[in-house]
């Protein structure tokens, strides 16, 4: 007798990105293989039952630093059983972080690391150090070592705040540790936060420098050079970078997207290849970043297709944290982390931070969130 059976749902396949209607078992807190009976039994008639959605980039650090969100609140009421912090700690944070914050969270948490020994400023009148003579490459190999099954990838902040004078040098230093970490062994892409670009640095020169595997987050964002060109194309190098297998990660928040800009990436068939929240404490369910489930929401409402925006939160970002194994799918012997959401179409206007508003087309609604084969959370009526 299984221990859980999600009964009549309709099971998403995030590999091919296609629904059946069939059961789904969970046995010792892993997905099973088989039919039969179940103690506990979920009616999930007319549901959707999707791996346990992944929000890859958002701040974590609640007792740390002033931007942290909560991960037991902003994710396991939304439907995320994995969550990865977008780089709030550094070197000389991260063990903190790890220890009051990663250990204690329901859901399973991952974390990049922010190549400024102090991590993220971005509360403060000045932004985190990116003098590239400051990067501690002794110490951020030390950090991947000890939390190597923690740790996903080397985070860089490009934008005026952090670059000043220093133009390129932070990205290409980032580079240059994670190349050596590669070398020997650990696992480490860059992933950059893309925004308000200083004049020395210009988005050719940004999207040049990318490797496979490396992700671009917030490419949607509206400052200064954006990837549209001015007659709003996207531009050359962006599309460039995509075909080589850099990564393009919505990374919604609420600053770093308009609705226009959404609607021009999508009529030229530019989809991201991740869409995560960007959350941080004073926007957690607050409009327009909200949630995750909000982010995905506003690209449905732009027209992209339900079965694509999934993988984008599940075997998407699995895949680029390199935890395909772990998350992201539904396959017999796998962690049972389990989402079942309602796709409801509402009256409902949806808007961006820049005055932009549109029909909402479907809402994603989370009626269950199951981590590791334990319902963690569940709708009242459902």
């Amino acid at each position: 007798m299984y221990d859980v059976q999600f009964k009549d749902g309709y099971v998403f396949d995030s590999e091919s990105g296609t629904f059946s209607k069939r059961d789904l078992f969970v046995q010792d807190g892993r997905i099973a293989q088989g039919s039969g009976e179940a103690r506990t039994v979920i009616e999930a008639e007319g549901k959707y039952v999707v791996p346990g959605l992944i929000d890859e980039h958002l701040h974590l650090d609640l007792h740390g630093s002033m931007i942290g969100a909560n991960a037991d609140t902003v994710c396991i009421p939304n439907g995320i059983t994995t969550a990865c912090d977008g780089g709030t700690c550094g070197v000389s944070n991260f063990t903190q972080f790890y220890n009051s914050n990663i250990l204690r969270c329901e859901p399973h948490v991952y974390s990049y690391l922010n190549v400024s020994t102090f991590g993220n400023k971005s509360l403060c009148l000045h932004e985190e150090d990116h003098d590239p003579a400051d990067f501690r490459a002794d110490l951020i190999e030390q950090c991947f070592r000890k939390y190597s099954g923690t740790l996903r990838g080397l985070k860089v902040r490009m934008c005026q705040g952090t670059l000043g004078s220093y133009g390129m040098a932070p990205l290409y230093r980032a580079i240059e540790i994670s190349e050596d970490l590669t070398g020997k062994g650990i696992r480490c892409p860059v992933v950059i936060h893309y925004d308000n670009l200083p004049d020395n640095v210009t988005v050719q020169e940004l999207f040049d420098a990318l490797r496979p595997g490396d992700i671009a987050a917030h490419i949607f964002q509206t400052k200064r050079e954006t990837i549209f060109l001015p007659d709003g194309t996207i531009h050359p190098a962006v599309r460039s970078a995509r075909e080589r297998g850099v990564l393009m990660d919505d990374c919604h928040g609420r600053v770093h997207w308009s609705i226009p800009n959404l609607q021009k990436a999508l009529e030229q068939d530019f989809l991201p290849d991740i869409i995560s929240s960007d959350c941080v404490r004073i926007s957690e369910y607050v409009r327009p970043g909200f949630s995750l489930l909000y982010a995905m929401s506003m690209l449905s409402a732009v027209g992209m297709p339900e079965e694509q925006i999934l993988q984008c939160v599940t075997i998407h970002p699995a895949q680029a944290l390199g935890i395909e194994d772990r998350a992201g799918a539904l396959k017999p012997g796998m962690p049972a982390d389990v989402t079942v959401l309602d796709l409801a179409e509402p009256e409902m206007t949806l808007r961006d931070n820049y005055g932009g508003s549109i029909a909402a087309r479907k809402l994603f609604v989370p009626l269950l969130t199951m981590v590791d084969g334990r319902v963690a959370y569940r709708q009242i009526f459902f």
